[in-house]
């Protein structure tokens, strides 16, 4: 896949370093690797953090919940492209970083929200390619971001030539133990849940290879503005 990726006519390095990146959590059947620890963290230079919890398999309730794919390398490449902080995801384990209510991943994240004075967190998700529409942002029916905020998010996506943007649709993220409920309870930092689109996001299959350049050019342009503003 990676080669086929360097042939095409796309953004061949924006492809092959995801689908490289991907590796890290497709392992093990989407289990991840058993390291010390069940995720990961990348300093930022700016206030802003991308989170992915779910870019391995999940337990939840007992039962094994399929991975959010590629939100893992989406929130690394995001990252590394605008200098935001990170954190996501790698081992399953023996539960749900968006929904168990004792959580060190959530632990951490608010040790950096405080610590590093984040004023801004993303929350990576997935919807399933059949959903008829592409984007859901859960903002606890709208008490997580201010207007401003919202207003930014719905010009970016139209800049992006993504027009089906909902909020608090499906997912408004207003469940105990969710990384936007978590984050807001705790700190009052803006955070929203970003459910994308599987279309924006499997380039295991050619057809997803643009859409998810425009995911990424997208967000890219997102945080830079989301930056700004926050930053007066």
């Amino acid at each position: 896949m990676i080669y086929i990726a360097k042939i095409f006519g796309f953004d061949n390095q924006l492809i092959s370093t995801a689908l490289l990146l991907e590796g890290e959590f497709s392992s093990n059947y989407y289990l991840g690797k058993n390291y010390s620890c069940l995720f990961k963290y990348k300093e930022g230079d700016i206030p802003i953090i991308i989170s992915a919890p779910h870019a391995v398999k999940q337990i939840r309730n007992g039962l094994i919940k399929n991975p959010d794919i590629f939100t893992g390398s989406l929130a690394l490449i995001l990252a590394q492209r605008t200098k935001c902080h990170a954190i996501y995801r790698t081992f399953t384990g023996h539960g749900d970083s968006n929904s168990d209510l004792i959580c060190a991943y959530k632990d951490y994240l608010i040790h950096k929200i405080k610590e590093c004075s984040l004023r801004c967190v993303i929350d990576l998700h997935g919807l399933h390619k059949r959903r008829s529409f592409m984007i859901d942002v859960g903002t606890l029916d709208g008490k997580s971001i201010p207007q401003e905020i919202k207003t930014l998010i719905i010009q970016t996506f139209q800049e992006g030539n993504i027009n089906d943007v909902r909020f608090n649709y499906l997912f408004n993220a207003d469940r105990q133990g969710t990384v936007v409920k978590t984050v807001w309870e705790k700190t009052g930092v803006p955070s929203f849940q970003l459910e994308i689109n599987g279309l924006y996001r499997d380039i295991n299959h050619v057809e997803s290879w643009t859409k998810f350049q425009q995911i990424v050019t997208t967000l890219e342009s997102l945080i830079y503005k989301l930056n700004k503003r926050i930053s007066h």
